[in-house]
């Protein structure tokens, strides 16, 4: 699989070059900051020695010949007896360490300092080398301190260079997080695997079928709505037909209340069959209608003579209050669903002696064709779901099938438009709005 690269093998291979650079880096830093301090120490041993071997007179203060700038902590206390017990060399006076009587090592504390001593008594002298435990305790810190400095440096370096492998792991991840966000039902190829880490490759191949059942799950539902919504459509026909013969044989009006609400109710059926069938055009992504100069002004028009005889029927004022001149590019078979479905949503839910006021705003590069009504409105925990297909807010009593917004939606998005909803600002009603970009076109004379 061309392109695939293992996360585990990637970041092993970084994180053990990041160490190994760590390590080796720590390592010789702390070689020269320790061979400094060694060596000045060594230094020193070697002073003293030279100082001290053979029958050289004794060097009790500073500034004696052949001495040099040194830290005199580090300085041996050099004492030596004669068989007799009495001093025969002192290096520094004023220490007074007293004498072991046997070889060996001890640890000594007088009134000023604590010692480690080293004593070799032999026939005929006995000579002890003394040096300060503070000596010690420096070296051992200096070089704590010393083998820690290159890490304490280190660390934040180090973990910034973690974060950017870490990055740079998971960007093939986050690519591939973004390729799988963006995709939509309309997207029929598979999710593509080249690129992608070894170790997550299964599982995109499984969302793969998933989305391969799910697409084919989808196409049933598709083709079984669009089949049933053909095959309604004939026997809805011939019911109205058969309504019309028995009308016209009801000569004395005595089914006339009866055929009237049949009649009523095929229509709604009717209706009802022929939205399933748009909704169903819809969903299979049907190509639309060639686009053509759309005149927003005589859109709107059109949309309010179709739906005023239903108005009147229901006692609500229904007109236009605004008409900024704008035209628009797109399919007017579209257009003219989405509007009709908004005016007719607003007419069907707004109470009788209300009204419902359509108006066309243009604001910059876009145009609003608003309807605003003086209906119940929609709850707020409502208002997310009044797109989906057969849901209807309350109140439900109105007449409608719950899929007039929702057509209106998947028209608005095949055209490129925004559809939304929103109560009005003083409280009394509803606002729908399809916002579209307007165009620099000539209107007809």
């Amino acid at each position: 699989m061309k392109g695939t690269i293992s996360i585990r093998r990637t970041a092993f291979i970084w994180l053990a070059g990041l160490m190994a650079t760590i390590g080796v880096f720590a390592a010789i830093t702390s070689y020269f900051l320790v061979r400094n301090e060694a060596s000045d120490f060594l230094d020193n041993q070697l002073r003293q020695i030279a100082l001290y071997v053979g029958d050289a007179p004794p060097v009790s203060a500073a500034g004696a010949v052949g001495d040099v700038p040194h830290d005199p902590e580090d300085d041996f206390v050099i004492q030596v007896w004669d068989v007799a017990g009495k001093p025969s060399r002192l290096s520094h006076p004023a220490v007074d360490i007293p004498q072991q009587r046997s070889t060996g090592f001890a640890d000594i504390s007088t009134a000023q300092e604590n010692w480690r001593v080293y004593t070799l008594a032999t026939s005929n002298r006995t000579v002890q080398v003394s040096q300060d435990l503070s000596v010690r305790q420096e070296l051992a810190a200096s070089a704590a301190l010393q083998a820690a400095l290159p890490i304490i440096v280190l660390l934040p370096l180090s973990l910034l260079t973690l974060s950017w492998i870490i990055d740079r792991i998971m960007a093939r991840l986050n690519r591939l997080a973004v390729a799988v966000a963006s995709r939509d039902t309309t997207v029929d190829s598979p999710i593509p695997t080249d690129g992608a880490p070894a170790e997550v490759v299964p599982f995109v191949s499984s969302i793969n079928l998933l989305l391969a059942r799910l697409r084919a799950l989808l196409e049933r539902q598709r083709r079984f709505i669009s089949d049933a919504a053909h095959e309604l459509r004939t026997p809805l026909s011939a019911l109205q037909i058969q309504i019309d013969n028995l009308r016209h044989d009801d000569q004395d009006g005595r089914f006339s209340q009866r055929l009237t609400e049949l009649e009523a109710g095929i229509g709604r059926a009717t209706r009802l069959v022929s939205k399933l069938l748009r909704l169903a055009r819809y969903d299979a992504h049907e190509i639309a209608p060639a686009p053509q100069p759309i005149d927003l002004v005589q859109l709107a028009l059109d949309t309010v003579a179709r739906l005023t005889p239903l108005a009147e029927s229901r006692r609500i004022d229904l007109g236009i209050t605004c008409q900024d001149r704008a035209m628009t590019i797109g399919s007017l078979a579209d257009f003219e669903v989405i509007l009709d479905n908004l005016v007719e949503n607003a007419v069907r839910y707004t109470p009788p002696s209300g009204t419902v006021d359509v108006a066309v705003i243009v604001a910059g590069q876009e145009a609003r064709i608003e309807i605003h009504d003086t209906g119940p409105g929609i709850p707020e925990e409502e208002m997310p779901r009044v797109f989906e297909r057969f849901f209807r807010a309350r109140p439900q009593d109105s007449e409608g099938s719950g899929l007039g917004l929702a057509i209106a939606k998947a028209a608005a998005e095949r055209q490129g438009a925004r559809l939304t909803l929103a109560m009005r600002e003083d409280g009394l009603g509803l606002v729908a709005s399809l916002v579209v970009r307007t165009t620099l076109l000539s209107f007809p004379a």
